[in-house]
């Protein structure tokens, strides 16, 4: 396909620019990544490249058991909240996609755009929650959050992508509705899904506020209250900081140059490390489904 003069001007504008992006995205990964394998001594100024590397802050981490619990429960919220939120959002979906259900435009307009629009405010969300004996479980943290009108709607306007003649064929063959969807909608739909997926997972993953605002219990704390833990409370982490380097058997000599912050940044790496890991399963489909499903009408 021969390309006009100003299309590839065009092109290469738009891949210099978006070059340049990655980059100012890259440099706070790159100095987060520095701070945390480097203990040499403190330096003034922006450096990517560490002057003493080391993964003595790791071992810090990694040794400090008071990240398990958190982890655990992280780990627990992302992957059993994300299962049920898609499955339910897939399901909504579902009869919101077809053209022939009558109260389609009832459920889309009145279950899923207002309340995309409106909510009932913290303090109704909290006593709802106290009622219902949510208050410290880890639950709180995914299940007023399991439906998503945004995700319906994505995923409503893929399955119209899908061809009607496929669920005309299967219904003429006697297939019924959970048939249908389970054996021919869902399967047809895993672009869209791991799109969703993906989305529901960072936000649970990066869960903080309704641990922290609806857990009292700190053995219900996720990874991101830790982290916030290590980064925002100095007094108590720098008693912590020195405990550790007690456990490790390390010498004012060779931890004089260590720092909180150092500490805070093997952290922060730690916490996207399964973001990073499960991104490339997903990738593939990624971009497919959210095209289709944010287009498709």
């Amino acid at each position: 396909m021969n390309r006009t003069f100003g299309e590839k001007v065009f092109n290469v504008f738009n891949l210099l620019f978006f070059l340049v992006f990655s980059i100012i995205l890259l440099i706070p990964i790159l100095y987060i990544l520095q701070q945390s394998v480097d203990v040499g001594a403190v330096k003034s100024g922006l450096s990517l490249w560490p002057s003493d590397p080391s993964t003595a802050y790791y071992k810090m981490v990694l040794g400090d058991q008071g990240i398990y619990g958190p982890l655990l429960n992280s780990i627990y919220i992302t992957v059993v909240g994300t299962t049920l939120s898609v499955l339910i959002n897939a399901a909504a979906a579902y009869p919101m996609s077809r053209r022939d259900y009558k109260p389609n435009k009832f459920l889309v307009y009145y279950i899923v755009i207002i309340p995309m629009l409106f909510s009932g405010g913290q303090i109704p969300t909290f006593l709802v929650l106290k009622e219902l004996g949510l208050l410290n479980t880890l639950a709180v943290c995914f299940l007023p959050v399991l439906a998503s009108g945004w995700n319906i709607v994505l995923i409503r306007n893929y399955y119209r992508s899908i061809p009607e003649s496929l669920i005309e064929a299967a219904k003429i063959d006697g297939a019924g509705e959970f048939y249908i969807f389970g054996r021919i909608i869902l399967p047809l739909s895993k672009p869209v899904i791991a799109a969703i997926s993906l989305f529901t997972g960072v936000g649970l993953w990066n869960t903080f506020t309704p641990a922290l605002m609806y857990n009292s219990d700190p053995t219900k704390y996720t990874f991101a209250v830790k982290l916030r833990e290590m980064i925002v409370v100095q007094e108590d982490m720098s008693r912590q900081f020195e405990a550790m380097m007690q456990q490790m058997a390390l010498s004012s000599a060779s931890g004089q140059a260590m720092t909180n912050e150092g500490l805070s940044a093997a952290m922060m790496i730690i916490s996207i490390i399964p973001i990073i890991i499960v991104y490339p399963f997903l990738q593939k489909h990624f971009a497919s489904g959210l095209m289709v499903g944010s287009v498709k009408g």
